[in-house]
């Protein structure tokens, strides 16, 4: 079967790529062509070669498109512009197919390449083609071409869009479908999902980046946002490593029938919005399969309903345990209280353990170290929970903490439910083995469905650290509140059910104190000191896996002052600072350290000339100095409110009317001129910071295991 379909694919795949005109050696050369222009970042040399030639070859192919400006923003401005080629086709659908100028080599050239197979075999969908610019930069309003674009097609029916993003052809394509608790829709992923595999594309999609995206625990997500908020079910290729020619040639092939594909097997578009459901996919060579929101909710509460039923033949069990649990109702939440203090003090051990290494972000470099280390500090604590319990008034009868597990599993379930139904499925099989463990009567048993109980917290533990989720370890690791609540909702029916075992041995196997306790938890807390030690010892840097480090060189133009900010993630140690022919030892920095150095240069300059006509006064002025800053940061300041009437670049006046910044873009042209109209009266000092990210003669770091980054900002203020 697998062979057929495989022969069929190869056949049709010939049929449409031979007929279509489709050819691997124009995107190999027009991807080749983008990257020999360099930077193509926003309002670069490089960006507009890039954009004049997309325009041109859209132009011989007499397609229809347009350029729109990023410069039409009352707030923010941007020298780059997207371009939009419109494909008609014969349905009323709309397939928006979006990729980056800068970062996106490949991705632009399949874009021109998709464009002549559209123009050739018309599409059932009509077909928005967009190369992107201006998508990266540090100013709040990136992404523009994004932003920009997306709020020109929200108002649109009927739509989906994928962004496309790859700066060479890649081995593999990994798959966003969302963030910030959106996700693309059911029907999109499972059509995309299923063109991918049918055409063998290699992709990568986990169930749990979906529910990651949907509960907005993922960190950012880049452009992708901007196609959320505008409410365009968006999902995002990001190629990831680099293949060969023979390969590369059959995986252009396989792209192209791809999007023809998803354009015929979404003629029709369905109206739903569906964003619950549950991908599965174990190994890379399966069929994907996703299971809608219905046939999951259904599977949910039928279980449920038998759970009931389960309990309810058990009416008298049930009902005599419970009321013992009423009766000591007030002991659950001291217990709760108890288990969150241990994990809110292994919380702070391990904050406290960063602060000894001096080094706050090394858990990154072994995040599943220190998972390991908070996991071993709470079991350590928690196997005193047992002998706490044995000190202290509390209910010593197993049947009260196995029933206390069951209801707390209920809570959980109840909280995830809350979150994200499809997390559920994980606290619902604890719930059953905390059942099954309940009704066991044999401890064999009962340790048996205890540890299977703990399969989705330690499967789930795995998940995290191998993908790894950065951000939902750094919430685990170092948030004192929220991170300890989850672990102890999740940890707390395992320790319930724990102390439940011990007291059952004790009250029906009529045995006496052990020594076990006590010796796991010696060996635990052995294995926690042996694992501070390393941490405190760990160097994740060497001459292959240089330490990143970075120096921005500050010159205060007003004081006539120069200093350099150098900081790293990790302790610098010695170092040799090399800067204009000399060499300066620097010994024993930590992470940050900020060095005066002579004054020696003026990288900015600012020269002005005042009109005044009718009580207005027009300035005109030009910033020049060291060529090709990266940013200027312009603001207009007074001690009195003033008036600026109009000015050549958009600007903001702050509330007290006293300022105004002017934003002028990224990489702008330089010497930059600029004109201001104000009150007459007005008594105004210009304020430019300039910023390079490549400077002329910039100073550096000698060390082997260094590597350095180095910037430029410049103060310069001047009334005019």
């Amino acid at each position: 079967m697998f062979l057929m379909r495989y022969v069929f694919s190869i056949m049709l795949l010939f049929l449409v790529v031979h007929f279509s005109g489709a050819d691997p050696s124009d995107i190999e050369s027009d991807m080749n062509l983008f990257l020999s222009f360099g930077s193509r970042a926003d309002g670069t040399d490089g960006e507009n070669e890039a954009l004049n030639y997309i325009a041109d070859k859209l132009k011989e192919m007499d397609i229809g498109f347009k350029r729109q400006l990023l410069n039409t923003e009352k707030r923010g401005h941007s020298f780059s512009q997207n371009i939009i080629a419109e494909i008609p086709g014969t349905s009323e659908g709309q397939f928006i197919i979006a990729a980056p100028i800068d970062g996106g080599a490949f991705s632009t050239a399949l874009l021109l390449e998709l464009a002549k197979v559209f123009k050739e075999n018309p599409p059932k969908n009509s077909v928005s083609l967009i190369f992107l610019g201006a998508e990266e930069g540090e100013s709040d309003f990136h992404p523009y071409g994004s932003r920009i674009a997306s709020e020109s097609f929200k108002r649109e029916n009927n739509i989906f869009a994928i962004y496309l993003e790859g700066e060479l052809l890649p081995q593999t394509w990994q798959l966003k479908i969302g963030g910030n608790g959106k996700v693309a829709p059911y029907w999109f992923v499972k059509k995309l999902t299923s063109v991918l595999f049918s055409d063998f594309i290699p992709f990568r999609l986990r169930g749990t980046d979906i529910q990651v995206a949907r509960l907005g625990i993922q960190g950012e997500i880049g452009p992708l946002q901007s196609w959320l908020d505008s409410n365009i079910p968006t999902i995002l290729l990001k190629g990831s490593g680099t293949v060969n020619n023979a390969e590369g040639d059959r995986q252009i092939k396989n792209l192209i029938k791809a999007f023809l594909d998803l354009d015929k097997g979404l003629e029709v578009i369905p109206k739903t919005k569906e964003s619950i459901y549950i991908f599965l996919r174990l190994f890379p060579g399966d069929i994907p399969r996703i299971i809608p929101e219905l046939p999951y909710v259904s599977v949910f509460l039928g279980i449920s309903a038998l759970l009931l039923f389960i309990i309810l033949l058990r009416f008298r069990d049930v009902r005599l345990n419970m009321r013992r649990l009423s009766q000591y109702w007030w002991a659950w939440p001291l217990l709760f209280v108890i288990v969150f203090v241990f994990f809110f003090l292994s919380t702070l051990i391990v904050e406290e353990t960063l602060l000894l290494a001096d080094f706050p972000d090394i858990w990154v470099h072994a995040p599943g170290t220190f998972v390991f280390f908070k996991i071993v500090i709470a079991a350590t604590l928690s196997l005193n929970f047992i002998l706490i319990t044995r000190g202290l008034p509390l209910p010593r009868s197993p049947h009260f903490y196995s029933y206390a597990a069951i209801v707390t599993s209920g809570l959980a379930s109840l909280v995830f439910t809350a979150m994200d139904i499809t997390i559920t499925a994980y606290s619902l099989w604890t719930i059953i083995n905390m059942m099954l463990f309940t009704a066991s009567r044999n401890i064999r048993r009962k340790t048996f469905f205890l540890l299977l109980s703990i399969v989705p917290s330690f499967m789930g533990l795995l998940v995290i650290i191998r993908e790894p989720y950065s951000t939902v370890i750094k919430s685990l690791l170092l948030s004192r509140i929220s991170g300890s609540l989850v672990l102890t909702l999740l940890i707390f029916p395992i320790i319930l059910a724990f102390t439940s075992l011990s007291y059952w041995r004790l009250h029906y196997d009529r045995t006496r104190y052990s020594v076990l306790t006590p010796a796991a938890t010696f060996t635990l807390s052995l294995s926690s000191i042996i694992t501070l030690f390393w941490i405190l010892s760990l160097n994740p840097y060497s001459e292959k896996n240089p330490q990143p480090l970075k120096i921005i060189d500050s010159i205060n133009l007003v004081f006539n002052e120069r200093q350099l900010e150098i900081s790293s993630p990790g302790p610098i140690g010695n170092a040799e600072l090399f800067l204009d022919g000399n060499t300066y030892p620097l010994e024993n920095l930590g992470r940050t350290a900020d060095v005066r150095m002579p004054f020696n240069r003026t990288p900015l300059k600012v020269e002005s000339d005042t009109r005044s006509f009718l009580g207005r006064r027009t300035i005109t002025g030009k910033i020049s100095g060291e060529a090709n800053p990266g940013n200027l940061t312009i603001h207009l300041n007074s001690t009195t409110p003033f008036t600026l009437h109009e000015a050549n670049f958009p600007f903001e006046m702050s509330p007290s009317g006293a300022s105004a910044e002017v934003f002028v873009g990224d990489n702008p042209p330089f010497p930059l001129s600029l004109m201001f109209t104000v009150n007459n009266d007005a008594q105004l000092i210009l304020s430019v910071v300039g910023y390079w990210t490549e400077p002329e003669d910039p100073p550096h770091i000698i060390r082997r295991d260094i590597k350095d980054s180095v910037s430029r900002t410049v103060l310069l203020e001047v009334s005019i």
